[in-house]
């Protein structure tokens, strides 16, 4: 199926099914999250099921409802229309922001996995880290100035290459490997405290956020939903087909890991790459580790691709309604907004300076993914909030899709579901990661950097000026 760039509207040039359905994947399916499941043991099972049935299929439900009934622009749209253009513009700010602290753990994982293909010492070296953090986040940068057919390209090619295979031969051997008999490090005592989080609850639940990272933006696709091949129909169906598929392949690559990886072995960034070079090293395959690493690798930069362009869409539509200046909502001959993906890349840049200030790799990875939820937390209240209001101010809007179970009550239901989590989310992110960090400066710094960017937008929305709406029309 070929999508090619086009103006959007123009029917044969516009996104289908599949494409849809691999670049919504790529948002948020990686082996990235299949150490941290696994340090969790049989409670992932538990903890991917509270992700999945609390969090990621509100999330699917209210989006395709909101992207059907407002497709365009997404976050910003939607919150837009429930509460007005000042919280649209902070609710997608917020997306946009959380990107750049994820988006450098994701890296930093791309970073770790490349060791494994030269020298795995390498995955521990913050120089090494930042250097790679830096080289592909430029390199996704420019390949996305080339539009939105590209970006598609190459979501697509690295999930398959770098994210689907990968984790089918990790699978594959872990069956293999646990059929043989071989020593399985997975704790399969079926007792209550080694199925749920009852012994080190707060450990447990920081672990949890990882959980909630793994599934996080796959409401970012409605930024591509004006690009959509009959939206109101294809929209839903890829999200909850890319819903299936990033639940069921990261559940069993946690459990892949589990059970060839010694806990107190497993490295929480490059685990998965460890799991394969364990398993490879059971058949005398060590030579196909560097092959697995790049294609980990691969897999998660493609990742991060589709992560440099979803946002900035978002921010971008909310700039041309007036909320940021001129020079910001400036495209290229592609429809790309050049200037603010290279303030973008900019900001990242600064950001990936954390890992030359705290002491540990795992340390600065677990700190990002926090910050990440924490902000992107605080979007997601507003954006089940805007569900539920919408459902009352515009109740005659059209929705060809909508959350199942009656007028009101089945999106109450769902939405309150989602709300919830997402502020038991916020909560957990409060709480130090361990690795040294102190528990007396953590949380307040998490609430200031949360004050911080909340305060910007409301800032620059008082300080907008007509002409730069004007500049736009």
């Amino acid at each position: 199926m070929s999508d090619r760039s086009a103006t959007p509207g123009s029917k044969t040039n516009q996104l289908g099914i599949v494409t849809l359905t691999l670049m919504t994947a790529a948002l948020f399916l990686t082996l990235r999250n299949m150490p941290m499941m696994a340090a969790t043991g049989l409670q992932m099972v538990f903890f991917n099921a509270v992700t999945v049935f609390a969090f990621l299929i509100p999330i699917a439900l209210v989006s395709a409802e909101l992207a059907t009934a407002w497709p365009r622009n997404g976050v910003f749209h939607w919150v837009e229309e429930a509460f007005g253009t000042q919280w649209g513009f902070t609710a997608v700010w917020l997306q946009w922001v959380q990107s750049l602290f994820g988006i450098t753990s994701i890296l930093s994982y791309v970073a770790a996995s490349l060791a494994y293909a030269f020298d795995p010492r390498l995955a521990h070296d913050r120089y090494f880290i930042v250097a790679v953090i830096l080289a592909v986040y430029w390199a996704a940068t420019l390949a996305n100035l080339r539009g939105t057919r590209a970006s598609g390209l190459i979501s697509s090619v690295c999930l398959g290459a770098g994210v689907l295979l990968p984790s089918a031969v990790l699978i594959a051997l872990a069956v293999v490997y646990v059929g043989q008999g071989r020593p399985v490090h997975l704790d399969l005592a079926p007792t209550l405290g080694n199925w749920l989080p009852l012994a080190h609850p707060q450990q447990s639940l920081v672990l949890f956020l990882s959980f909630i990272f793994g599934v996080v933006g796959i409401e970012v696709s409605a930024s591509h939903a004006r690009e959509v091949r009959d939206v109101r129909r294809n929209y839903p169906i890829a999200v909850f087909a890319a819903a299936v598929l990033g639940f069921v392949v990261t559940l069993a690559g946690g459990l892949a890991v589990a059970a060839v990886v010694p806990k107190a072995q497993l490295d929480l960034v490059s685990g998965s790459v460890q799991a394969l070079q364990a398993l490879f090293d059971t058949w005398r395959l060590g030579a196909l580790v560097p092959v697995a690493a790049l294609l980990v690798a691969l897999g998660a930069a493609g990742q991060v691709s589709t992560w440099v362009v979803g946002p900035v869409k978002g921010l971008w539509a909310a700039g041309c309604a007036g909320n940021l200046p001129p020079a910001l909502q400036e495209v290229n001959a592609q429809g790309v907004p050049r200037n603010l993906l290279l303030v973008q890349a900019l900001a990242m840049s600064a950001v990936a300076l954390v890992f030359l200030l705290v002491p540990s790799v795992d340390t600065a990875f677990l700190l990002l993914t926090s910050a990440a939820v924490v902000l992107y937390a605080a979007m997601y209240l507003m954006l089940f909030a805007a569900a539920i209001r919408l459902r009352y101010a515009e109740p005659d809007t059209p929705r060809p899709y909508r959350v199942p179970g009656g007028r009101t009550w089945g999106l109450w239901l769902v939405a309150g579901t989602g709300f919830v989590t997402t502020l038991a989310c916020l909560l957990i992110g409060l709480l130090p990661p361990g690795g040294g960090v102190s528990e007396g400066v953590y949380a307040p710094a998490m609430l200031s950097t949360l004050a911080l960017m909340l305060a910007v937008p409301l800032l620059l929305n008082r300080l907008r000026r007509p002409q730069w709406r004007m500049a736009t029309e």
